[in-house]
This record gives C-alpha cells, structure tokens and sequence, in this order.
C-alpha cells in the first residue's frame, strides 16, 4: 500500500502527554489505577518533541494526556503559542474535562492559537455528573464551557468545540437536559458515548451506571492498527509510544525509546517500530492489543483522507531529497 510506505517515512501527527495527573476520577477511567509516578512535563522535553516533529515537517500537534488533564500544566497557554509560531503545524488539540479552565483563562484559551477544544463531560444534571466524574465540580464546569462558548461566538468561531458526553443516558434525553438548553444554541459539536473501554482490565461492569456498557474486545486483524500509523505519543517522562491509548502506565510493548536519548524521527523510523508493525501481520500481537476494544485495521489509508495525508508526507521527503537531506 502506497500511501502507507510513504507514513512509514514520518508521521503526519503527534501527541504529547502534558500531564498524567487529573482533577477527577471518572468511573470509566483509568486514572485511579495508575501507578507511575505523576508529574508535568518538563519543558525541555517538550521543545525537542517540537523541534524534533516541525524539522521532518510537522502536522497536526495534539496536546493529549492519556490519563490526565492538560489544563493541570501551568505553562499551557505558552506551550500552546510556541507551537502555533511554528508554520509546520497546522492544528493544535486538547481534550479536557473542563474543570480548571477558569484559572487558565478562558479568553487566554481562545486566543492562544488553538484550534480544537473537546470536553469530556457526563450528562448536563448535578447528581449524573457527580457519580460518573467523582467530583463535586459540576457547576464550575457547567459555568466554565458556558463561556467558553459564548467567547467563541462572539469571537468568529476562531476554535472548534466538541462537548463529548460520556453519559448513562440515551442520546436523546441528554441533549433534552434543561441545563444543556442554555448553551445548546451557541456552535459546537457533539459526541455521545455510553459504551466504555475496559482500560487492560481495569474497569469492569460493575464499575459503571446502568445504562453504561463495556466494549467487547476488538477482533485483531493480520494487519497492522491504525493506531500504529496514527503518530507517535511522547509520554510526560519522555517515553515515546506508538500508541497511547490504553498504555496508561507507558511502560507497554508498544514503548519505542525515549525522546530524551534518540531523535523522533529515527524512533519512528526504526526496526523496533517495524517489527511491532510486522507483529500483527504474523498474528504475535502485542498483549496490551490483545485487551484493547478500540483495534481498528487500515481502511483509512486505502481513502481519501489516507491519500491525503500520504502525500503530505511525500511532499515533505521530496523537499528533503531535493535539498539533499536524504
């Protein structure tokens, strides 16, 4: 498949983990299980994450925590603005829960040069929020995303929201919560979840409400996961992943190196990734894929949208030979 040789060169995204230290303990989440140590990332290592990710021809940056919250890391807004200085990035993206949206400042938020805001978030009603979420912040959140869309409306629209809902109710009746009327006119998107990953194991059944489900595991396919093609995750240490969408210890197969020792470039490009990649075409998976329900197989680069960030990707390495660089 073409368009895949040309994403083995470099990866078209890149996720850093800010932060894997959170402000609620959702029952649907992890965090609770994690037993790393928690902690902020150091700016040093996100400079060489950036420098390293624009130098090979940057993309999209997504300022993700696997189990934390980004809005925890002080120096957010700046780490923010340094990487919309940098015209190799072409979009900035977090996911929070809201919570201390306030003290990073709102209107800070908006004008910083991000580009995507998602707010994970249970279902617009005092009680729901505080048994899904575990936290008694509901009205600050409520206040917190209330604004923030008003601002961005206000404002053109100049960032695109999603208020994800993690919810035990149908679709239907969590959008017809009265609290969710107030702002239900302002732009945004929506997503709707009441079917949760098991996190390796971790979060079972009776973890959840009524109304809630867990995943089945995914059926693997004898071909690579998306996922694996997807970019890479520099973890808040500075462990650099394939994937870090249930690797909430970072300590899986699917750690590749460290970016404080190697280059990123040369980590995505190197026989350990390839050999990860090769793994699931021998059907040896790695044991974190095994327990995983969110596997998803190669369609999309047999696409449209696969071809076009193919050739992103071509462009990039044709500049590079062309100036003698490979």
């Amino acid at each position: 498949m073409n368009n895949l040789r040309q994403i083995e060169r470099r990866p078209w995204n890149l996720h850093i983990e800010l932060t894997n230290i959170c402000n609620a303990k959702c029952i649907f989440c992890a965090y609770p299980f994690q037993s790393r140590k928690k902690m902020v990332m150091n700016s040093s290592v996100f400079s060489k994450a950036l420098d390293n990710y624009c130098s090979m021809g940057g993309g999209e940056l997504m300022l993700q925590s696997c189990v934390g919250d980004p809005l925890l890391v002080p120096d957010l807004i700046q780490f923010i603005k340094t990487s919309r200085s940098r015209p190799e990035i072409t979009k900035i993206a977090i996911i929070t829960n809201g919570i201390n949206m306030d003290k990073t400042g709102i209107e800070k938020l908006l004008h910083s040069g991000i580009t995507d805001i998602s707010i994970s978030t249970g279902p617009w009603d005092e009680d729901l929020y505080k048994l899904i979420y575990q936290t008694n912040e509901y009205q600050r959140v409520v206040q917190n995303v209330t604004k923030l869309l008003k601002m961005n409306s206000e404002a053109g629209k100049p960032v695109r929201i999603k208020i994800c809902f993690r919810s035990n109710l149908t679709m239907k009746k969590t959008l017809e919560l009265p609290d969710y009327q107030n702002v239900r006119a302002f732009p945004h998107e929506v997503e709707f979840n009441v079917d949760f990953d098991t996190w390796l194991g971790e979060i079972r059944q009776e973890n959840l409400m009524d109304g809630m489900s867990i995943r089945p595991l995914s059926r693997l396919e004898k071909e690579p996961c998306y996922w694996l093609y997807d970019g890479p995750i520099v973890f808040v240490d500075g462990k650099v992943g394939l994937c870090g969408c249930r690797d909430f210890n970072a300590q899986s197969e699917l750690v590749i190196g460290n970016i404080i020792e190697s280059n990123l470039l040369d980590l995505w490009q190197s026989e350990k990734t390839r050999n990860l990649r090769q793994r699931f075409t021998d059907g040896n998976f790695p044991d974190i894929c095994k327990k995983c329900t969110t596997y998803a197989n190669l369609d999309l680069y047999r696409s449209k949208r696969g071809v076009s960030r193919a050739e992103l990707v071509k462009e990039w390495s044709e500049s590079r030979a062309n100036s003698g660089q490979l």
